[in-house]
């Protein structure tokens, strides 16, 4: 059921209505096509409340579009590749393609009893995104944006990226109680690399990347995200490392032309979203979506949906995204959830404690934009028995009257309908 939400996404701008936020985000593109997309989840872990509320912000987003008479696509799936992934398989003594099989079919389960099943739902490990990152790889080494050359620099397992000694700190492990060095933005720990690796020329675009933000203010959203990017750019770019040595990352897409080599985990990424339209496209075959009309993430990788994306699009002489909506996290008490805290919140038993329609309208009413939302199962139920209950529930009781003469066969054909887009 489509929930009338009044709140559909919350702003620190007082006044200003859930419909305006809304329909700038859907912005007026002339046809009738709109597409959205999910960041791809990556198959470390099990799926926790922060995936649920980004499948069913987007999946809100859709349904908005949907009511406008646009024709959507909704791409999500699992990013499967990287040294993080090779790690854990080994860790749990499985091959990487049984092991993050496992998780990607937990997210798809997710999607499904979100009823926010995506329109296609890709995997990095399908043989069409290989042949997809290949193809762009291939793209960007004709244009002359690709180069070989020694890298070093602090990498970060957890992130799988680089940082800089002005993006690095030294402090103390929680864990262990040593002394190390931790990315200031993620908190994971970091460690010196040096090595012979691919490069792609990202300082080319840092004033391009500044003029197409500053040319579309709403291109980044909310403001503090758009602003942090900004920063970013100013502050200067360096070359992006695209490649690493196969003998330390084997469980990747490989380098065209050079088996010694495995492309960058968030460049075979971010092109999963191209992929799912097709790409590579030609005479023949041009995408019928592409670009995404609106890009749903966590803040957390913004940089790489809102820097790095843009600017191998750039390379590519594809058009960019239209719009960037980073949301912010879910904390418990305020405090950040971790599993070592015991405060994570398992969406499965989320639905089957509240129900489905409770518990999307709970996380898109009180989910974070530009700030964190807070859980709590007493929050939850104020929602349940106060706006549902006893807002909703009675509005809808007094208009379907028999006073008034309702028509009740619609909700029939609506849930016909609405069984139908699910199957």
């Amino acid at each position: 059921m489509l929930l009338c939400i009044r709140p559909l996404i919350r702003s620190t701008a007082p006044g200003l209505s859930a419909r305006l936020l809304t329909a700038r985000l859907v912005g007026t593109k002339a046809a009738d096509k709109f597409y959205i997309t999910q960041p791809i989840f990556y198959v470390n872990s099990v799926p926790h409340i922060g995936h649920f509320y980004t499948i069913v912000l987007a999946d809100t987003i859709r349904r908005y579009a949907q009511l406008q008479g646009k024709t959507t696509k909704l791409s999500g799936g699992t990013d499967e590749h990287g040294l993080k992934i090779q790690q854990a398989a080994a860790m749990h003594g499985e091959e990487p393609l049984p092991f993050c099989t496992r998780f990607s079919d937990r997210f798809r389960e997710l999607m499904a009893a979100a009823n926010a099943k995506p329109t296609d739902f890709i995997r990095t490990t399908d043989k069409r995104h290989y042949e997809a990152v290949s193809h762009f790889w291939k793209l960007l080494v004709e244009r002359g944006f690709i180069y070989k050359g020694e890298h070093s620099g602090w990498y970060a397992v957890s992130d799988e990226a680089f940082y800089t000694e002005g993006q690095i700190e030294e402090r103390t492990d929680p864990a262990t109680g040593k002394q190390g060095m931790f990315a200031i933005e993620s908190g994971q720990p970091v460690e010196w690399v040096s090595e012979v690796n691919y490069k792609f020329r990202l300082s080319m675009f840092r004033d391009r990347l500044v003029e197409w933000i500053e040319e579309n203010p709403n291109v980044i959203y909310p403001k503090i995200r758009r602003n942090e990017v900004l920063e970013w750019l100013k502050a200067g770019l360096d070359d992006l490392s695209v490649s690493r040595p196969r003998d330390r990352l084997r469980w990747g897409v490989p380098v065209p032309g050079d088996d010694q080599h495995t492309i960058y985990v968030w460049v075979d990424a971010l092109i999963n979203y191209a992929t799912v339209d097709g790409f590579p496209w030609n005479s023949d075959s041009q995408p019928s979506f592409f670009p995404p009309d609106v890009q749903v993430v966590g803040k957390d990788i913004v940089r790489f949906h809102a820097v790095y994306w843009p600017a191998l699009l750039m390379a590519a002489d594809l058009p960019l995204p239209r719009r960037i909506l980073a949301h912010a996290h879910w904390t418990m008490g305020t405090q950040k959830m971790s599993k070592s805290k015991g405060n994570v919140v398992d969406p499965f038993d989320a639905i089957a404690r509240y129900g489905l329609d409770p518990i999307r309208y709970f996380i898109v009413r009180n989910g974070g934009i530009a700030d964190d939302g807070d859980y709590s199962d007493e929050e939850v139920l104020v929602r349940y028995k106060k706006d549902l209950v006893g807002q909703l529930a009675n509005l809808a009781s007094r208009c379907l009257s028999k006073r008034l003469g309702a028509d009740l066969t619609l909700f029939s054909a609506i849930g016909n309908q609405q069984q139908t887009n699910a199957d």
